[in-house]
């Protein structure tokens, strides 16, 4: 039986010191990229697997799966991965998370959880792989899941935000909403599902379908940072100005529950009532909508997380298996945020609307 490759091995075939092959393991981010990238080739080459690591599994009945995620602290990304965690906790599978933070972050991770025996499987939520990535993936025949950005040859857990967007916008207009506010989120980072667009193309399908117009300055999208909360002061300028300018509007569809509290708070500090003066619908119905009695379309968080888990179970145990994308049904929540009907805003304060 041919003896385990070592640290030593892996450091002389890679021509580099063993505090070299230490960082790779320990700190990527501090390793050149090419560097690192030919430490990680020799280590699969050579089947190497950290001292530390095989001792710690050879004890433990539990495999290892990493979960990449964006900005992991908003309760969306929360939500799901309690779903996961849910799903591999009950199987016996140790969850690893990875925060992404920047793209070279990113690939650094990829990097990582490709090594040999570092992991058993990878989900990946919200995500979008640079080509290098998506190759290091390929080649390692890692088990993955992605979660909301499909891609070709990997099992999926697909979301149809278009279709939220024509659901929101079918709902506001069904009710009576004409003057209709759009409020979303962009992100710079390349790295990260954008999912406002597709939300606000269906939106606007749909008003333009039924004919009729969107006011440009009632649609806001913004950049909104991360750790900020409700105290930032050029943003709930211009959430102030989209709610305060006339006409006012008489709904707002905002892309995430946690906007659409943001939009209910600047309201109250207007003096304007949900719903009586304002509807408010929201995205995502995370544990926060249901206590503030905030209408919203849910995407099912916790339970794609633990279908995605399930997926990636059935994949490490049928490896061979074809790819397959599973789509999360959305769904109207009616709460009291938004009334009945138009006419009807004045009743609904009964019904838990936000104040």
């Amino acid at each position: 039986m041919a003896a385990r490759a070592t640290i030593y091995d892996v450091a002389a075939r890679a021509g580099v010191s063993i505090a070299t092959v230490s960082r790779v393991l320990n700190e990527p981010a501090k390793v050149q990229e090419s560097t690192r990238a030919a430490v990680l080739a020799v280590m699969r080459e050579l089947g190497f697997v950290p001292r530390a690591e095989a001792v710690a599994r050879a004890r433990t009945r539990f495999r290892r799966v990493a979960v990449l995620v964006p900005f992991f602290t908003e309760p969306s990304f929360s939500q799901r991965l309690r779903g996961v965690s849910d799903a591999l906790s009950a199987a016996n599978h140790e969850l690893v998370i990875y925060a992404v933070k920047s793209e070279a972050a990113l690939e650094e991770y990829v990097d990582l959880v490709c090594a040999p025996d570092r992991v058993d499987g990878v989900i990946l939520i919200s995500l979008r792989l640079p080509g290098r990535s998506l190759d290091c993936l390929r080649k390692s025949g890692l088990p993955c899941v992605f979660i909301e950005a499909g891609v070709e040859g990997f099992d999926a857990v697909a979301v149809d935000n278009r279709q939220g967007g024509r659901m929101a916008a079918g709902w506001l207009l069904e009710l009576g909403f004409r003057r209709v506010a759009f409020v979303g989120e962009h992100s710079s980072q390349p790295f990260a599902v954008n999912s406002t667009d597709e939300r606000l193309q269906g939106f606007l399908e749909v008003f333009e379908e039924q004919g009729v117009a969107v006011d440009e300055r009632l649609v806001h999208v913004a950049e909104y940072p991360k750790g900020a909360g409700f105290a930032h002061g050029d943003l709930e300028a211009e959430l102030a100005a989209v709610i305060g300018d006339e006409p006012r509007p008489e709904a707002i569809f905002a892309t995430s529950d946690l906007i659409a509290a943001r939009l209910a708070k600047i309201a109250n500090g207007m003096g304007l009532s949900v719903p009586r003066d304002l509807a408010l619908l929201g995205f995502d119905d995370v544990d926060l909508a249901e206590y503030l009695g905030l209408s919203t379309i849910s995407q099912a968080l916790d339970e794609s997380g633990r279908l995605a888990a399930s997926m990636l179970l059935e994949r490490i145990e049928r490896p061979d298996s074809p790819p397959r994308t599973s789509i999360i049904g959305l769904e109207i929540v009616r709460r009291g945020s938004v009334p009945q009907a138009l006419g009807q805003k004045g009743e609904t304060k009964a019904e838990g609307g936000l104040k």
